[in-house]
């Protein structure tokens, strides 16, 4: 097979996490189905969303941090529109200074930056995670929002009734 495959592909089938073969039905899969790779490594349960962080970590020099250690409440995502974190699977995590820093699951992924760095009009830079932990925390987050928010309503609602 000669067709070129991506960066984190790879390197996941030069590391042996995934055949060549599997690897080029990813890429062509991915970008069918509109998915990054790292997506769809994870939900197809080929590769361990673990190792797809580590490897991408170590092929793209990026930080990967543990979402479970996040602190969901500092969550900045008001910075950024629930559309554009659902469309590129990128959430903001933190503000320091005049960046601000997403967690992608797929490094090559400069699109979701660049459009958030537009939207946000901050800089912006990358931080990995795991795909499958990233997005468990995007819908937690964005679903989560909404329930409490209907949850108020429904309180205030409750008492203005006659009894």
């Amino acid at each position: 097979m000669n067709m070129k495959l991506g960066g984190l592909l790879n390197k996941l089938v030069s590391s042996g996490a995934l055949s060549e073969q599997a690897a080029v039905v990813a890429q062509a899969e991915s970008t069918r189905d509109k998915k990054t790779v790292a997506n769809y490594l994870v939900e197809k349960k080929l590769v361990a969303a673990s190792k797809v962080a580590s490897i991408s970590a170590a092929e793209f020099g990026l930080p990967v941090v543990d979402l479970d250690a996040m602190d969901i409440e500092s969550i900045p995502k008001e910075l950024v529109d629930e559309k554009l974190v659902r469309k590129h699977t990128a959430l903001p995590l933190f503000r320091r200074g005049n960046r601000l820093f997403i967690a992608i699951a797929e490094p090559t992924n400069l699109i979701a930056l660049d459009e958030i760095k537009f939207h946000a009009g901050i800089n912006t830079e990358a931080i990995l995670v795991e795909a499958d932990k990233l997005n468990v925390l995007i819908e937690k987050i964005f679903s989560g929002e909404s329930s409490s928010a209907m949850s108020g309503m429904l309180d205030e609602d409750m008492g203005n009734l006659d009894y």
